[in-house]
């Protein structure tokens, strides 16, 4: 971590100790900026370039974890299947709880179980956030991941469904003819209020 005034930088790691917070009173604040040159969020996946700042505030059993960070992500167009590097931003705030006093070394636990759904500060008053913040990248990643306007692959409307591969003067293969008159009586019916699969 290198010392940059008040806020200090955490470069390459995700971890941190927060024994001298815990040991302040509650609503102390400590400030990072967050560096992360390559963080892996799957098999064949990682964010590059990654920057933000973390604020953590004592509470009064753990601390809150205030994120915002953007970077890349190298992914594949669903339209040209070609490789591009999207840009992301991510902001979350999340509660870290402690497993053990830091005054005391008492287990804080209840029953010596971890709650899954909990965000931990482990046994060495380090809290690490990689964990949450490779769930929240992943979540601010594009579900359809398009290339942009420039993209040579097929045009897509809103709904995903693929334009451009038929004929451009509109005519119907013969083949499928048949099929185009059932989708019209149906609609036909469903206009006049009945549904065709009764």
């Amino acid at each position: 971590m290198a010392d940059r005034g008040h806020e200090q930088e955490i470069r390459n790691d995700t971890a941190v100790n927060v024994a001298g917070l815990l040991k302040s009173a509650t609503g102390a604040v400590r400030a990072y900026r967050l560096v992360l040159d390559r963080f892996p969020l799957d098999e064949g996946l990682a964010a590059v370039g990654v920057k933000g700042d973390v604020r953590l505030t004592r509470l009064r059993d753990g601390i809150i974890a205030r994120v915002a960070v953007e970077g890349t992500v190298g992914l594949e167009c669903a339209r040209c299947l070609r490789e591009y590097d999207q840009h992301f931003t991510a902001a979350f705030n999340e509660e870290f709880r402690q497993m053990v006093d830091v005054r005391t070394g008492f287990d804080l636990l209840p029953n010596g179980d971890e709650d899954d759904s909990t965000a931990w500060i482990d046994e060495n008053h380090e809290l690490d956030l990689s964990e949450v913040l490779r769930q929240e990248i992943l979540v601010a990643l594009p579900m359809r991941p398009d290339c942009g306007e420039l993209c040579p692959g097929p045009e897509t409307l809103a709904g995903g469904v693929v334009t451009g591969s038929g004929p451009a003067n509109g005519t119907v293969d013969d083949r499928l003819a048949a099929l185009a008159l059932l989708l019209d009586d149906e609609m036909d019916e469903i206009g006049r209020g009945s549904d065709p699969r009764r």
